[in-house]
């Protein structure tokens, strides 16, 4: 084996032509490098073998001393023969023996052993979805939302229990009545009577369940959740309230006596005409997107687009009938409208809104998801029915 390497390096020289002038050096340092160590090793031996004959120490502990030294130079890598630079250089030789072979065939670069190197991009992700991806937070333009809700138009009250009870004037509110009298007659006897409106409030309520991945990975979700729930929870509340107060309005709508009282605009003047006759001052009107813009069409006979006075638009465009707002709202339909006085009616809530989360629902703790509770409890008081009316524009 020895012989074989011999010629392999040798042969190796002198096609090389010198290519491993910097190795041999580095390698002629390691050979000194080692010769020193053993130089070393053998001082030491020697200054041992004196300080034991100066002891008179015994020849077998001489001996195991020697022993012990010539150990540890063996686990240091040491061998018993010494390793010379031709050595260590046919061992080099053969571990690249594939690299140097390559050199046969034309100059050697490096042993041959580099590529072309490309940049990183989102194409050193295999695979279908396997790039990273990020997401913007939630904004409100990702999903219609704005509108205006039915209890932008009333108060809310909140109840200790959800079975409310309150009095209603009946009408007419009772016998009797105040009048003048002569002196010393008998004075005229007036009464009340009122009834109790039963009210129970219900909870408002939806879920969502989402995975525990697609909170953690789609950012936006944690925010958007609460805030898309909300506001499909006020759509479901404006339906509810909506029907239950054109349900319930009894206030008249006539418009016999009055003037053109039967057109769209006649409508709503005689709707604020008779809530005027029933004592109350409605103080605003809520209408189907299409019926306030066909008050906005308004056309006279001779005179094209042109409103009454009755009827103004200001440089923001709020449109007002005899100064109250009307405002579109897409929780009524159909061209209808409720002429009213907000006051008359409110909110009266047990709970307020509130958003769980949980992950004890169902099997949901098993499927790693999370379910979001949103809710609300409560119920729409009417204390006057007749202070509102509603009805449709042609």
């Amino acid at each position: 084996m020895a012989d074989e390497i011999k010629d392999a390096l040798e042969s190796l020289t002198k096609k090389l032509d010198g290519k491993f002038d910097a190795s041999a050096i580095e390698l002629k340092k390691l050979g000194d490098e080692i010769a020193k160590q053993e130089a070393a090793h053998a001082a030491e031996v020697q200054k041992l073998n004196d300080e034991f004959k100066s002891k008179d120490a015994k020849l077998i502990d001489l001996q195991n001393e020697v022993k012990e030294i010539k150990a540890k130079k063996m686990s240091g890598g040491m061998s018993g023969k010494a390793i010379t630079i031709k050595d260590i250089l046919a061992e080099t030789i053969l571990e690249h023996k594939d690299a140097i072979m390559k050199s046969e065939k034309g100059p050697m670069t490096s042993f041959d052993m580099t590529k072309t190197v490309g940049n990183i991009a989102s194409a050193n992700l295999s695979g279908t979805g396997n790039n990273y991806i990020s997401y913007l937070d939630w904004k409100p333009g990702m999903e219609p939302t704005g509108q205006i809700h039915f209890r932008d138009f009333v108060r809310t009250i909140q109840s200790d229990t959800d079975f409310v009870r309150y009095p209603r004037a009946n009408s007419p509110i009772g016998e009797g009545s105040f009048g003048f009298i002569a002196e010393a007659a008998a004075k005229p006897q007036v009464d009340r009577d009122y009834t109790m409106i039963d009210l129970t409030l219900k909870a408002l309520a939806g879920y969502a369940i989402v995975s525990r991945q697609s909170l953690r990975n789609i950012k936006f979700l944690q925010s958007w959740l609460p805030t898309s729930m909300l506001d499909q929870l006020r759509d479901q509340e404006d339906s509810e309230f909506a029907n239950t107060l054109v349900a319930a309005a009894t206030g008249s709508t006539s418009g016999t006596g009055i003037t053109n009282g039967t057109t769209n605009i006649g409508k709503l003047v005689s709707s604020i005409t008779r809530a005027i006759q029933a004592k109350y001052n409605p103080n605003a009107i809520a209408l189907d997107p299409a019926a306030w813009a066909s008050l906005l069409l308004n056309t006279e006979t001779n005179a094209g687009y042109n409103l009454p006075n009755v009827v103004t638009i200001d440089p923001s465009g709020n449109v007002r009938v005899l100064g109250r707002v009307t405002t579109p709202v897409n929780w009524l339909t159909g061209g209808r409208f409720i002429v009213g006085d907000w006051t008359k009616a409110a909110i009266v809530e047990s709970e307020g809104l509130t958003m769980r989360q949980s992950d004890s629902h169902s099997s949901i703790f098993t499927t790693n998801e999370v379910a979001f509770l949103l809710e609300v409890t409560e119920g729409l008081a009417i204390y006057r029915v007749n202070a509102f009316a509603s009805s449709t524009f042609s």
